[in-house]
């Protein structure tokens, strides 16, 4: 999952609010156990004159995943492609988590099938040139002129990428 940052990134809604996670992980292997992830509201901050970190999530629990391994991971970010962002759950949670409480979570705000495939791309990843096609991929299937073509086209890209990352 993508990391917050602990500098607020500014839109036209506003500054979302500083982040940060602490990992908890095997010392001998290195495996990532879980993660707790920390915000700043920064209202609060500012109306007390002090910073309070507060607790926003804990990985396992939020996500349900009891044993973070490359294929629990793989199919949280399939539960994340499988329905346009406004209908799904998952998605909807991820978005609220990684906009560090900036929004409420009853919307995705403006999150399209575009934007949810971008963040997708980010997610699954990591070198340029592969995020770069990924991102190129969901730009020919969202020119499609059909809202039921778009979500076939855009569900056959992510399970299209998913199968290439497992090749």
């Amino acid at each position: 999952m993508l990391a917050p940052s602990l500098t607020p990134r500014r839109t036209t809604d506003g500054p979302n609010n500083p982040g940060l996670r602490l990992y908890k992980f095997d010392k001998d292997t290195g495996q990532v156990l879980d993660y707790t992830q920390y915000y700043l509201d920064l209202s609060n901050a500012n109306t007390k004159g002090e910073a309070e970190w507060t607790v926003e999530y804990n990985f396992s629990s939020y996500y349900g995943i009891t044993n973070i391994t490359p294929l629990s991971l793989h199919n949280l970010a399939e539960k994340l492609t499988q329905l346009s962002p406004s209908d799904n759950t998952a998605f909807s949670r991820y978005y609220r988590a990684n906009s560090v409480r900036m929004y409420d979570g009853s919307t995705n705000h403006g999150c399209d099938l575009s934007c949810a495939h971008n963040h997708y791309c980010a997610i699954t990843r990591i070198d340029y040139h592969e995020h770069e096609d990924c991102l190129k991929t969901a730009a020919s299937a969202l020119a499609s002129s059909s809202v039921c073509n778009i979500r076939t086209s855009v569900a056959t890209v992510f399970l299209t990428n998913i199968l290439l990352c497992i090749l």
